[in-house]
């Protein structure tokens, strides 16, 4: 039982991972009114920003990150005003679609720039510390923490903040916010700076805990997808317990099935509870 358990441990931690990437594209999801495919590939912009930075440049990790967190802020803001905002009036689907386009670029990008090949940072190696003799890593430990503060510090700023009140009231009815007087372009800004800086941070800590090849924010488009899906639309606490979910079930299920059929488990996951709750855990339906 204690390989059961390690398991259910490595999920909590690939749970948090999937709740940093995936509370990005909810939130956009959210208050721009379309799935924005292209989200994942920040993930690999601040991955390799912030490998080029530590590994190329030399830089300590730290400043490194941060550099790569910004920097992807920056780069999603831009997508947003140049690519999306002149497309906005022509609806969900069009901006569905040009996201895929934009997912292609931006790892099209990556992928001419870096290269092929597989690389990791410049940092010390893990720590592991053992309790109840099941085993965790600090870098997996950081990954927790990360989550949960970025949680905290996005439901508090939504909630007691008036950029966050005003956030809200753009997701719930853009028109009638904007009748109020709230200024819509600017509260898009702050959404794609908050979203793709969510996404930056998932990136560094993707970059942490695995090593990096070009193809490695594809590979997460599927279950940042599936988190999303069973979290349904309106709740940040909807996403933690749909990542949650998701990261034990996958983890868990090679106590059983091989390690190739993760994500299977995770959309069998989705479907078996969406038979139940169509809605999703937050039960609420889209605009």
């Amino acid at each position: 039982m204690t390989v059961f358990f390690q398991l259910v441990l490595t999920g909590l931690v690939t749970g948090s991972f999937l709740i940093l990437a995936t509370i990005g594209f909810s939130f956009t999801r959210r208050v721009e009114g379309f799935l924005n495919i292209a989200h994942p590939e920040l993930l690999g912009v601040s991955a390799f920003t912030t490998w080029g930075l530590n590994v190329i440049w030399g830089w300590h990790i730290i400043p490194s990150a941060m550099v790569g967190i910004v920097f992807t802020a920056f780069v999603g803001l831009i997508i947003g005003r140049v690519v999306y905002d002149p497309i906005r009036a022509l609806g969900p689907a069009i901006l569905l679609i040009t996201s895929v386009g934009v997912h292609y670029v931006l790892g099209g990008s990556v992928d001419a720039i870096v290269g092929t090949g597989i690389r990791s940072l410049d940092i010390p190696l893990a720590e592991s510390y053992r309790f109840w003799g099941l085993r965790i890593t600090n870098y997996q430990m950081i990954v927790v923490v990360f989550a949960a503060l970025a949680t905290v510090g996005l439901a508090l700023f939504l909630n007691k903040t008036p950029m966050g009140l005003a956030i809200r009231a753009m997701s719930a009815n853009p028109e009638l916010a904007a009748s109020r007087g709230i200024d819509v372009k600017s509260t898009s800004r702050i959404t794609w700076l908050i979203s793709s800086g969510l996404a930056g941070l998932a990136g560094v800590m993707l970059a942490v805990i695995a090593t990096l090849s070009t193809d490695i924010a594809f590979n997460q488009i599927l279950q940042i997808l599936a988190v999303a899906i069973l979290a349904g639309l309106g709740s940040l606490y909807a996403v933690v317990a749909a990542g949650l979910i998701i990261g034990v079930a996958m983890d868990v299920s090679v106590f059983w099935i091989p390690a190739g059929y993760r994500p299977l488990v995770a959309f069998s996951v989705v479907i078996l509870v969406l038979m139940f709750r169509p809605e999703g855990l937050a039960g609420k339906k889209s605009r």
